[in-house]
């Protein structure tokens, strides 16, 4: 007996078990758009392949596992793992935001799986808080409906219009092509959105930085802390200024450091997560 339990980007999520394998899986129907002719199935069906080759081929911990894709009654589904998680937007909509450690936390994480990723040559194109699930013991970055091949001529440089504009790189809302450079900004404004408990404005300039004079960021960032340089170096403006992930992952780790958290495996226990973490 499947039940529904949520809807992202390209259809409908809903809980099922698999009887063969004997375990319980989450089944994504995609749903088809609709124009003068009807339904597009054509059009359902490439976006449900382009999502399912590209996690398939990936295998992360911080990436969502997807098993099969199956067509049954002119419907389509994408099987994939089932986590039992709540997203980084309902975290923060129900905390306010994240201490400074735990958002470190949850970047270092994310990044190993955004690295794998770009290492096997595939751009999510839509990480934000909505797609970023949180197990207790796992960062995973799901929703790969819109996600391409890096350099694939056939990716379109469009931004959907249900994609949100806040965790959208400056340079995709001008019309440029996806690149991991874009990638990264989402990722950081995911990270901004954690710690400060609302996106980086949309469409506007990068957040300065703090005023010399000693009266704080000139702009509302009053929570980042030693994630300001972080925020800032992938928030930039221009791809080509942003900090590297190699970067990013060295000033995370640094600040995990700092904060005496270890840098434990995603896989860890949940009884072993940093002390504390929603305090």
């Amino acid at each position: 007996m499947a039940s529904r339990i949520g809807q992202d980007g390209a259809g409908t999520v809903w809980r099922a078990h698999d009887s063969l394998l004997r375990r319980n899986v989450a089944i994504k129907e995609i749903q088809p758009r609709f124009g003068e002719g009807g339904a597009d199935m054509h059009d359902a069906r490439r976006r449900a392949l382009r999502e399912a080759r590209s996690a398939g081929r990936l295998n992360h911990p911080a990436v969502i596992s997807v098993h099969d894709l199956l067509e049954e009654d002119g419907r389509l589904w994408i099987v994939m793992e089932l986590l039992e998680a709540l997203t980084l937007k309902e975290t923060v909509r129900h905390l306010g935001h994240l201490p400074i450690h735990w958002t470190a936390w949850i970047g270092f994480q994310l990044l190993g799986g955004l690295r794998h990723a770009h290492g096997a040559g595939v751009l999510h194109r839509d990480i934000n808080p909505r797609n970023i699930m949180l197990t207790g013991d796992r960062v995973v970055l799901a929703d790969f409906g819109i996600a391409a091949l890096h350099g694939d001529p056939d990716a379109s440089a469009t931004v959907p219009l249900a994609r949100i504009p806040s965790f959208v790189a400056p340079e995709r809302l001008r019309g440029g092509p996806p690149t991991p450079a874009g990638d990264l900004w989402s990722f950081g404004a995911s990270l901004y959105f954690a710690v400060e408990g609302r996106p980086p404005r949309p469409l506007s300039r990068t957040p300065a930085p703090r005023d010399p004079a000693g009266g704080g960021h000139q702009e509302a960032v009053t929570r980042a802390g030693p994630l300001w340089p972080v925020l800032e170096g992938l928030l930039r403006r221009d791809p080509a200024a942003r900090i590297s992930m190699g970067q990013a992952g060295r000033m995370l780790s640094a600040i995990l450091h700092t904060e005496g958290v270890a840098l434990a495996p995603p896989r860890l226990p949940a009884a072993r997560l940093p002390p504390d973490t929603f305090t």
